[in-house]
């Protein structure tokens, strides 16, 4: 049987600037939910397994991705992806104008200074199969993901040419996305989702209020990191039901912004995150307040990579993977029926006050700390969870539980 091979790549990187916030456009509540259910639910998979790790991933160009698999799914296979990726009812053509305009209002340019947010789609098939005229058409028109005929059968120049790819989008950040024989004469396509994110905070962290600080590992294991400080007026909460606190950060220009989510345990993790299963992050938000709050926020870079096969069978995706996998409405011409061989993700994340524009975004600011009764303090100095997610869609999630 031949193979299907589906590739995501992210970047992102946060730096700090001031200026001012302006929404995006917006999309209907009911898209808006599904989409935030898959990456609640994906979250639910994928973090717990990792708990002793620095975890970061992209829900959105997970499901864009898959979604772009849809499109050449039919049978079981389909009703399945349909399914755990929350695509609604409709035809495939639809679905994508559907997916297709939340990756116009998601991923559409910004202003002058703004936040970069771009994601690109590519469908590299094997030279010996024609792609189906239908197919080609949906995945262009909505889901702007261009095809290209390459010879699997020579591997190593395939693997070079999806790996240059990907390190175009991704400005050089994701590198070797493809391994080494990971590609070969019985391939019939390989789908690739690149995701590049570079944004400036709304409200920026001083350069000069950075310090060592620690940070703790577990009750018994500590470390020295680089502290950032800031005491400005943020979204912040306190949840007992979660035994957590969280703190929402935006980024200038844009309706973007990152929650923290900081369980009051030192070790409360796992409990944290197995709380978090099944929750929305946009009810989470809707509970915020205004508050003056104390924020200590260690600076931190994330390199990941992950297998998604298991967890997106543990989702339900188990057709796809299985010789019963029906993607007959890819090809006009497939030799063979065709199913998913594997689904690889790798993300990179830099999270920092610093950036071309800092010494000029650089200040202090000095207060009367003990008149202020409602001051809050959130503190990140053992594990916490991050998102950087807007209404519509969340684009980044994990977790920092090292250094």
């Amino acid at each position: 049987m031949a193979s299907l091979l589906i590739r995501t790549a992210l970047f992102a990187v946060l730096l700090s600037c001031t200026l001012h916030s302006t929404t995006a456009g917006t999309i209907a509540p009911s898209e808006m939910a599904t989409r935030n259910l898959f990456a609640a639910n994906l979250f639910s998979f994928v973090a717990p397994e990792h708990l002793g790790e620095n975890v970061v991933y992209s829900p959105a160009s997970i499901q864009t991705c898959l979604a772009l698999g849809f499109t050449g799914a039919d049978g079981k296979t389909a009703q399945e992806m349909r399914k755990v990726l929350y695509l609604g009812e409709g035809d495939k053509r639809q679905v994508a104008k559907n997916y297709g305009d939340f990756l116009k209002v998601a991923f559409k340019n910004t202003k002058d200074n703004g936040p970069i947010l771009k994601m690109a789609n590519r469908l590299y098939a094997n030279q010996n199969l024609q792609i189906a005229e239908e197919y080609n058409k949906i995945a262009t028109e909505y889901l702007d993901a261009q095809a290209e005929n390459v010879n699997f059968q020579n591997s190593q120049e395939a693997i070079q040419k999806i790996n240059n790819w990907v390190e175009e989008q991704t400005e050089n950040k994701i590198k070797n996305l493809m391994q080494p024989g990971s590609v070969d004469g019985t391939t019939s396509a390989v789908l690739v989702n690149a995701i590049y994110f570079k944004a400036k905070w709304l409200k920026p962290f001083s350069l000069s209020s950075t310090r060592k600080g620690t940070f703790k590992l577990s009750t018994k294991q500590d470390v020295q990191v680089d502290m950032m400080y800031q005491d400005e007026k943020f979204q912040y909460g306190e949840f007992p039901k979660y035994d957590a606190k969280v703190l929402e950060m935006p980024y200038e220009n844009s309706d973007l912004s990152m929650m923290l989510i900081l369980p009051n345990e030192v070790e409360g993790l796992a409990k944290l995150e197995e709380k978090l299963k099944g929750v929305d992050l946009n009810e989470i938000s809707s509970q915020l307040k205004t508050h003056d709050v104390d924020v200590f926020l260690p600076k931190f870079r994330i390199e990941f990579d992950i297998d998604l096969k298991e967890p997106l069978m543990k989702m339900g995706l188990n057709t796809m993977f299985s010789d019963a996998a029906n993607f007959n409405k890819l090809f006009v011409n497939a030799p063979a029926s065709q199913k998913v061989s594997d689904v690889k993700h790798k993300a990179f994340l830099d999270v920092n006050e610093a950036g071309s524009e800092a010494a000029a975004a650089s200040y202090m600011k000095i207060v009367l700390m003990s008149l202020n009764l409602n001051q809050k303090s959130f503190n990140a100095d053992h594990p916490f969870v991050f998102a950087i997610r807007s209404k519509t869609a969340v684009y980044f999630a994990g977790h920092v539980s090292k250094f």
